[in-house]
Order: C-alpha cells, then sequence, then structure tokens
C-alpha cells in the first residue's frame, strides 16, 4: 500500500467531484480524506496500490468535471480507517 497527497486542479468544485471520489474510493477499499480548498482545487489523502488507475479514474470523472493537472506527493503513511469527504 502507498500513501499520497493529491491536489486536483482544473473544474474540480460545485460538480460532484468530492463525492465521485469518495464513491470511487469505497469501490476500491481505499482508505483516506477528500476536500475543497479556498484556492479552487481539491485536496486527496490516498492509500491505495494503483496511482494510475486512480488518477484515470478522476480524469474520466462523471461528465461535469474537468480534472486538468495533478500534484502528487509521496507519504510515509496516513491513518484513516475509511475515506471521508471532508467540509
Amino acid at each position: 500500500m502507498r500513501h499520497y497527497k493529491i491536489t486536483a486542479k482544473g473544474k474540480v468544485q460545485g460538480v460532484g467531484f468530492r463525492n465521485f471520489t469518495k464513491e470511487y474510493a469505497d469501490s476500491k477499499n481505499y482508505k483516506g480524506s477528500v476536500k475543497n480548498l479556498t484556492n479552487g482545487h481539491v485536496e486527496i489523502f490516498v492509500s491505495l496500490i494503483d496511482l494510475g488507475d486512480f488518477l484515470e479514474a478522476l480524469q474520466k470523472g462523471n461528465g461535469r468535471m474537468k480534472a486538468t493537472s495533478f500534484e502528487i506527493e509521496h507519504l510515509d503513511s496516513l491513518n484513516f480507517s475509511s475515506f471521508e469527504v471532508l467540509r
């Protein structure tokens, strides 16, 4: 399992991005969180095996959202028991 902090940029607020991210993470049993940032980006903390699959799903999205880029930071560990949408 690898741990990441991901900042998603683009049209990612007000379009269901957080809920889509949670639903996808839950379907894969990923642990972490997702929240909107005041600068219009979305911050994701996630523990998973296949980062490429996760990013591909987020880029494909729900038809309304458009993630144009991701900043990715590798982390040593995360301590989440589920995947949460933070407000």
